[in-house]
């Protein structure tokens, strides 16, 4: 077995079930957000799970934003959707996922075992049971964002028994590939948001001069062009970007790896910004850390 670029798996890497190691290899591999989806499938497929699911919200605190839902629903599950309005208030992301790192065993196959809920929720699971999802693990993601949140379901039509069993078996690589996963999804939505937005090479160079801070009449010395064409460019490349205003396109410019995160301090001549060890905190640091007490590594 070997990693993407031709470098063989050492023995010290096998430890893992063997199909979560193939799925981080293939992950390694990866270069568009619908590789990785079609990674999430193709390992769900191979446990006999046909339902999957993956919501991104950009801000759990406004979570019917969702920046993207993939699944294998058929379409007619919005029709559902739209009959019955509470199904977004009832799932599993905005009751659970939006709030908690626990992964959440879901389907009608576990209405027993959860408690009293309400008959809107009720209704949700068992229309879930119709398109197939009797039986799931929910687990909740994040990134490094604040109110970015996430969750990726996998079930299928089983009952909870078989279902119990599977999670024995498999559990860990279906977490850990959700993890890994999301991880390398959310790197390429990012990479991916020139192409997707249709930035052409100039509009791209425009952001990245942006978020550097330069302001127009700099940009125009520097690009060799008149005022009005940096101005005309910033005005294409807002509407494009759907940004309201300089500091949104900054802003963008980091996010999207144009610029250097400003939240992140420069190394200077320290290899390490900040260390902290068992016998306290030591090294450089812009502003003093919060106190680095044993219980907080555990």
């Amino acid at each position: 077995m070997e990693h993407f670029d031709g470098m063989a798996v050492a023995a010290t890497e096998t430890f893992v079930p063997a199909r979560l190691l193939d799925f981080l290899l293939r992950l390694e591999a990866t270069r568009t957000t619908d590789a990785v989806w079609e990674l999430f499938l193709d390992l769900a497929h191979g446990l006999d799970l046909n339902v999957v699911e993956y919501v991104y919200s950009a801000d759990f605190r406004n979570w019917e934003q969702a920046q993207f839902i993939r699944t294998t629903f058929t379409s007619d599950w919005l029709d559902r959707v739209r009959a019955y309005p509470h199904i977004r208030d009832t799932s599993d992301f905005r009751t659970h996922g939006c709030r908690y790192l626990t992964p959440l065993k879901i389907g009608a196959a576990y209405l027993p075992s959860m408690g009293e809920i309400s008959a809107d929720k009720r209704r949700h699971v068992l229309l879930a049971a119709e398109h197939g999802l009797n039986a799931g693990v929910a687990f909740p993601l994040r990134m490094g964002d604040p109110g970015h949140a996430a969750l990726i379901t996998f079930g299928g039509d089983h009952s909870a028994e078989a279902f119990d069993a599977l999670l024995a078996r498999h559990g860990w690589t279906l977490h850990t590939a959700a993890l890994a996963g999301h991880a390398r999804y959310a790197e390429l939505f990012k990479t991916e948001f020139i192409e997707r937005n249709q930035l052409t090479a100039k509009q791209k160079e425009l952001l990245c001069l942006i978020g550097h801070g330069m302001m127009d009449k700099q940009i125009a010395h520097k690009l060799g062009v008149s005022f009005s064409a940096v101005r005309q460019r910033l005005a294409s490349v807002q509407a494009k970007t759907g940004a309201q205003n300089r500091a949104d396109l900054a802003g963008l410019a980091a996010r999207i790896g144009l610029v250097p995160d400003p939240l992140l301090k420069a190394h200077g001549d320290d290899l390490t910004v900040f260390v902290c060890t068992g016998d306290g905190p030591t090294g450089t640091k812009a502003f003093p850390p919060r106190q680095c007490a044993p219980e907080a590594a555990e």
